[in-house]
């Protein structure tokens, strides 16, 4: 619209450093439970893929695999949850819960297996993961949009620098603005306890790749198209697609 600002996000790298840092952190059995098959969804999943592969090549591994599913909707319930107990109870050991409330169907199956994790999506989903889980660190990670970044730069620019007609009628979609803070990024995984440091994936690791896709280093497709899957994006892995839960 003529009066309208609207901003959009690339998803599939903050679903690449979600993947990426998975895989550093240890886990090599990955899920990935979307809500529905809508391109922002897609965003998220394919790029949460090329990360978990571009991890395991980097550190050599073959035999990192990846379980890959639609929901079919933007929350969870029995069904979904009981593919989730099939995925948990056979070896998966974290799930990115991408697409609304359907990360509690993830929870749900997650709090009957010992040390069972999830990833988070859109904010930093640490504490409503606990808060719905009743126990604290089950979030490895979320791949987060930097809805306050996005917002602040957006309004000081428009409001404070009178610049609206940069803006009016316009769709922008929005990505990385720095190689060095990766907090005034408009995508990111949290800094602070929302991320499961450890010494073999630290905050510094974290500020080197997204050095790295700044500068062009790192690509990653953002690749949508009825005729590309998962696997599509696996050199080292496998990617097991199940298709969709429901519809």
């Amino acid at each position: 619209m003529s009066n309208v600002y609207c901003a959009v996000y690339q998803e599939e790298l903050c679903g690449y450093m979600a993947g990426y840092a998975a895989v550093k952190l240890g886990y090599k059995n990955l899920g990935f439970l979307g809500g529905m098959s809508v391109p922002a969804v897609v965003r998220y999943g394919y790029g949460f893929v090329q990360g978990v592969d571009a991890a395991a090549a980097d550190m050599g591994l073959t035999d990192v695999k990846v379980n890959y599913i639609y929901g079919g909707q933007f929350f969870g319930d029995a069904d979904i949850t009981a593919v989730m107990d099939t995925w948990y109870q056979g070896g998966t050991e974290v799930v990115f819960a991408c697409g609304g409330g359907i990360y509690t169907s993830a929870v749900d199956a997650a709090k009957k297996v010992e040390g069972a994790k999830v990833i988070g999506v859109d904010v930093d989903q640490a504490g409503v993961i606990a808060k719905y889980a009743g126990v604290d660190g089950m979030t490895v990670t979320s791949a987060m949009k930097g809805l306050y970044p996005a917002t602040y730069d957006t309004l000081t620019d428009v409001i404070v620098n009178g610049n609206w007609d940069k803006y009016v009628g316009k769709i922008a979609t929005l990505g990385l603005v720095s190689g060095t803070d990766p907090e005034a990024n408009y995508v990111q995984i949290p800094m602070g306890d929302g991320t499961q440091w450890s010494d073999s994936f630290t905050q510094d690791d974290y500020k080197a790749m997204v050095k790295d896709m700044f500068d062009g280093k790192i690509t990653v497709s953002n690749n949508t198209s009825s005729d590309v899957s998962a696997a599509d994006f696996a050199t080292v892995i496998t990617v097991d697609d199940q298709g969709s839960i429901k519809g």
